[in-house]
């Protein structure tokens, strides 16, 4: 099964993760790089739907199986580098996975500011092709008495230190997934 993971991370976690993804499913990596890469601009255009688009990959994404997407969610929003990949690309995938390190935990999914309205502006982005959707959310590697200190969860990072525990599980969890829905 050929697989390509493509990614977008501001902070670092993002790529962490899809390096993880890499080394357990095999294939090649690359990263998405907007055109506009000012963080504001990247905000605003994320609320709004605007965007300039992203600079050309260099794989040709009709020689893989499956394409695994990762990147952040912001703001209960798919952001424009990853919106922009999914327009731009979408004909020559042939299935698509989406996974993100997120601020949000379980509890708060289905909230304003939540991963599942992003996992539904996949599915409807990417039709059939859209297999499979999973979050990891950044509480998970904080220690429990921190999880409610906004500071520590901006300034927590997924290591190789940190990934253990529940995200470790969930993410065994979801590479087992992946293997068996392609």
């Amino acid at each position: 099964m050929k697989t390509l993971v493509v990614y977008y991370s501001k902070s670092g976690n993002n790529k962490y993760l899809a390096r993880k993804c890499i080394e357990a499913l095999g294939g090649d990596i690359e990263e998405i790089t907007p055109r506009m890469s000012a963080f504001f601009f990247q905000v605003l255009s994320s609320l709004t739907g605007a965007g300039l688009g992203i600079n050309p990959l260099k794989a040709d994404l009709k020689e893989y199986d499956r394409v695994l997407l990762c990147g952040p969610v912001w703001m209960g929003n798919l952001i424009y580098p990853l919106r922009s990949f999914i327009k731009e690309y979408n004909r020559s995938i042939n299935n698509l996975i989406f996974a993100t390190c997120c601020g949000v935990d379980d509890s708060e999914k289905d909230s304003r500011f939540g991963y599942t309205r992003v996992f539904s502006k996949v599915r409807s982005m990417a039709g059939e092709k859209s297999i499979l959707c999973e979050a990891f959310p950044i509480k998970l590697v904080v220690p429990e008495e921190q999880r409610h200190d906004n500071d520590a969860l901006m300034k927590a990072r997924l290591s190789d230190d940190t990934f253990k525990g529940q995200i470790l599980q969930r993410f065994d969890n979801f590479i087992k997934r992946v293997k068996t829905e392609v």
